[in-house]
């Protein structure tokens, strides 16, 4: 079916192009949606104007990115992670994850698909990560990976247990802190299967989105 898309709908067309799209998907999506019509002798006539408000729409849209974009040169994306006492995740910092914290301060839906992690992100420190927030608009995000308050005082209590381990009078590790290293040790554990998890989760989203592209 020939149809007349009426909004940009990414990366299938932009709004008042004419597109030869299967019947199912026509009927089933896009015109319930909104997103186009039929490419009737009526609504071609459409097309021009179409095309024209599409494109002032869309200088405006990166006019406005384009200001998000140049905000972040000054500025990190500090984000919050579980580590272990040697600053090495329980997992790794995602696109998913960098999304939403850049949504959360732009207060602008952020696309996971433009940000791009070359390599697993595993270890507190800052990290350059490109991002595309739209057509023509990009940026060098710097990311901030630190650990998060619980982790912080998980990782001060097991060095405060190994110390106690390590000195030369004690042959017998105070009851209490057993209890911290069990409970710290379970946590780890916790929290590394819940970031092979996520990672998983991720890396599937991705493979999915490849194939239906």
């Amino acid at each position: 079916m020939k149809v007349l898309f009426l909004l940009d709908v990414r990366p299938t067309a932009r709004a008042g192009d004419v597109k030869e799209v299967k019947h199912g998907f026509a009927r089933n999506y896009l015109i319930p949606q909104g997103f186009a019509v039929q490419a009737t002798e009526h609504e071609l006539r459409r097309a021009s104007k179409l095309r024209a408000q599409a494109e002032d729409r869309r200088l405006v849209e990166a006019k406005e990115w384009q200001d998000v974009a140049d905000a972040f040169k000054d500025q990190k994306v500090r984000i919050e992670v579980r580590t272990g006492p040697t600053g090495r995740l329980y997992g790794s910092v995602t696109n998913t994850m960098i999304a939403a914290k850049v949504s959360e301060m732009t207060e602008r839906e952020i696309d996971r698909k433009g940000i791009q992690i070359a390599a697993p992100i595993r270890a507190v420190g800052d990290y350059k990560i490109p991002a595309r927030f739209v057509e023509g608009v990009t940026a060098n995000l710097v990311i901030e990976v630190v650990a998060d308050d619980a982790s912080i005082e998980l990782n001060k209590q097991m060095e405060e247990a190994q110390t106690l381990m390590t000195e030369e009078d004690t042959n017998v590790l105070d009851p209490s802190f057993e209890d911290v290293l069990a409970a710290a040790e379970a946590q780890i554990n916790e929290e590394v299967a819940e970031g092979s998890e996520a990672d998983s989760d991720d890396s599937s989203d991705d493979s999915e989105e490849k194939t239906e592209e």
